[in-house]
């Protein structure tokens, strides 16, 4: 058995423990309900899309969906001791912010090539309040390039944890319809790639209060 082989066995293994103490933290921290777990498809290539509230995010959608997912990581995270070593070895994605990063879109189109299922959050940053901002098109990008399915998925309340504003505050996790998107025929690509961001956008504001929707209102 070789070095490589090795290293996914472990890496697999390594996940799955850590899925398992990502759930305690969940638990312990938020009580939270998620609508249409069944719209997630079981196997095949899958772009989720989701909107971002909290670094509490991640662990959230790796806890309450069913299959493994990997994610884009920023790259300092990569060198924190302990995190990075676990976050390495279960094959997250380094990416650099502030741009577009070749390296890393490369690999998770190579990852959506193998079948796997990849989450991504469009608007690329935090923002101090709930509301949606403006995505980057690189999911749509992804998307069209792969022909991956996209499932829109919309959640609240993850700013909440763990800032003292109550005890396990509520989090909810609404989880869309999967669909193929495809290029409107005759449309440039840029702008193609933009009416496809805001599609997908759109169907996750929809999930969300109107509220907290932003720039998708």
């Amino acid at each position: 058995m070789g070095t490589r082989v090795i290293a996914e066995k472990f890496g697999v293994i390594l996940y799955w423990i850590l899925r398992v103490l990502a759930w305690v933290l969940v638990r312990m921290v938020c009580s939270y309900r998620v609508s249409g777990r069944v719209r997630v498809p079981t196997s095949g290539a899958v772009l989720i899309v989701a909107n971002h509230l909290s670094w509490f995010d991640p662990f959230l959608l790796g806890v309450v969906l069913p299959r493994r997912v990997w994610f884009f990581t920023k790259v300092e995270a990569f060198k924190w001791p302990i995190i990075g070593w676990a976050i390495r070895c279960t094959g997250q994605i380094p990416v650099q912010r502030g741009g577009s990063d070749r390296v890393a879109l490369e690999k998770a189109m190579a990852y959506l090539r193998e079948g796997k299922a990849l989450i991504v959050f469009p608007e690329g940053t935090v923002e101090r309040q709930e509301q949606m901002i403006a995505a980057h098109t690189g999911a749509a990008m992804l998307a069209l390039r792969s022909g991956a399915t996209v499932l829109p998925i919309a959640h609240t309340g993850t700013r909440r944890v763990l800032r003292g504003r109550g005890w396990r505050p509520r989090v909810t996790v609404e989880i869309g319809e999967p669909y193929v998107p495809s290029l409107p025929e005759g449309t440039a690509r840029k702008a193609g790639l933009q009416i496809i961001t805001d599609e997908i956008m759109g169907q996750i504001a929809a999930m969300l209060p109107p509220e907290q929707r932003g720039v998708y209102n």
